[in-house]
């Protein structure tokens, strides 16, 4: 039970404090060597786990950047989740476009990425000037792992393809057919009949439509 509760609910709790740690402009006074050593037997046991899988011990911080990359997606899904559970309702589906080899990301979890390594580098440099080492380390770890998981995972050309497919997606919509209405069909090619305009709503109305109109004319139907 504690394994699952864990596995279930960390991405949401672990995806909040991640945006905390991001952030929040703590300095050095806030920053404990404690906090390092809570969190290394974490790593050390992934770690262990990767390397026995056959993978290598390093791949712990590939992970990490990927876990920031990951971050609007497991915040989307934490959010879409709370939304189900107040609403009750079933969350659709939503079709993934297609890139040639590959299925195209939405805009928004491209750019993100991008914005984290922007802001851990505006992090850097006001850290550098106040001199809070420990949190310029952290911001700098964050930009150049953020930075390695965007050209690993989604690349540069990549990433420049799903914004404009984003984009493109904004701007146009799907056109809709009209309704048609119960009982009738729609003739493309009948002639306008503004009398059918009247009376059935209808620009354009087919030979069925119009000859039962007549035969209700002629029984003296309205």
């Amino acid at each position: 039970m504690f394994l699952r509760t864990n596995y279930m609910a960390s991405i949401a709790w672990s995806s909040f404090g991640l945006i905390f740690l991001l952030a929040f402009p703590y300095d050095s006074r806030l920053l404990s060597p404690f906090v390092f050593l809570a969190a290394l037997p974490y790593f050390l046991a992934m770690g262990t786990d990767l390397r026995d899988a056959g993978h290598r011990f390093s791949d712990v911080f590939r992970i990490y950047g990927f876990n920031l990359v990951l971050l609007p997606v497991n915040l989307a899904g934490v959010l879409k989740s709370f939304q189900q559970m107040f609403s009750a309702e079933k969350i659709p589906f939503v079709r993934t476009p297609k890139v040639l080899n590959r299925t195209a990301a939405p805009a928004l979890y491209v750019i993100v990425p991008y914005l984290i390594v922007a802001f851990s580098l505006l992090t850097l440099y006001r850290d550098i000037s106040h001199q809070n080492v420990g949190n310029a380390i952290f911001a700098a770890f964050n930009a150049v792992a953020t930075g390695a998981a965007i050209l690993m995972y989604i690349g540069l050309w990549n990433s420049v393809v799903d914004v404009w497919l984003g984009l493109l997606n904004f701007l146009y919509v799907d056109v809709k057919k009209p309704k048609q209405p119960a009982g009738f069909r729609i003739d493309p090619g009948a002639p306008v009949d503004w009398q059918g305009i009247l009376y059935h709503g209808d620009r354009r109305l087919n030979r069925d439509s119009r000859t039962s109109r007549d035969r209700r004319r002629r029984i003296g139907v309205r």
